[in-house]
């Protein structure tokens, strides 16, 4: 599976509301396709997520990180993006743990068969749940759900299908990796470190740090480092971002990596 990524000035205005904490209206974007072909991403309720653990179980090496060598100095993010869009796909399954200056919350997802998701927000605006399940996004903000559609006639879901749309960018894993390797060049490490994660553990990963600034759709990227274990797998990343004048840094941890989860739309 291959996450999609936003058209320009859809990803730019996703981004800037998100840093902004805003829920109004923007460009509806595309459906999201995961990074190695199933079904494209969308939110969705989870009913419960699974506590999240620092083990994961072992899966088969992606092609698309054959050519990923983490005992160099440095790596190209046309090689890291890939590897870890891949990487998330196959292990299916996981819970992503959000932590920024407007934008926090939890999202548990899957890719198989189709991509799904649950994620409760807290937002500039205030909290937001959203969900994504059978083709169906719904999204409350606080007076109960309502069917996000940006096709709709109704103008709560129209207005409700903008907002999630934003949201959804942060919300699918995949869209790390497009970020990612969208950096020309990333330095690596010496030797793993300890990082800590969200449920109290903790787990060794190499840190991977992008060797300049760089842009993502015309949004600049100030500073992103990724943490990575040797076995090629994300467990947290770290970007400052910067645009229309403002500047926040946004902390994303990935846990339960291949535990099953359960699925709800939200009620």
């Amino acid at each position: 599976m291959r996450t999609s990524v936003l058209p320009l000035p859809v990803a730019a205005v996703a981004l800037t509301l998100a840093l902004a904490g805003c829920t109004g209206q923007t460009t509806p974007a595309p459906p999201a396709s995961s990074a190695s072909g199933a079904p494209a991403p969308s939110p969705t309720a989870t009913e419960p997520g699974p506590s999240p653990t620092t083990a994961a179980p072992a899966v088969d090496t992606p092609p698309e990180c054959e050519t990923l060598d983490l005992s160099a100095e440095t790596v190209a993010g046309a090689d890291l993006g890939p590897c870890i869009q891949a990487t998330l796909v196959r292990y299916d399954s996981g819970t992503l743990t959000i932590d920024g200056d407007e934008l926090a919350g939890t999202v548990v997802y899957h890719y198989d068969p189709a991509f799904e998701f649950r994620g409760d927000l807290e937002t500039g605006a205030g909290p937001a749940a959203i969900s994504f399940v059978g083709g169906v996004m719904l999204l409350d903000e606080g007076d109960g759900p309502v069917v996000a559609d940006v096709g709709a006639s109704d103008a709560g879901s129209q207005a409700a299908g903008s907002t999630a749309e934003v949201y959804r960018v942060f919300s699918d894993p995949g869209f790390m990796g497009d970020l990612i390797g969208a950096g020309e060049s990333w330095s690596v490490s010496d030797a793993p470190e300890k990082v800590e994660t969200p449920d109290g553990g903790s787990v060794d990963a190499y840190r991977l740090e992008s060797g300049a600034a760089y842009s993502w759709y015309d949004i600049p990227i100030d500073s992103y480092t990724l943490w990575l274990t040797a076995d090629g797998r994300p467990v947290a990343a770290e970007s400052t971002t910067g645009f229309l004048g403002r500047t926040a840094t946004l902390t994303q941890h990935l846990t339960g990596l291949g535990e099953p989860v359960t699925i709800t739309p939200l009620s």
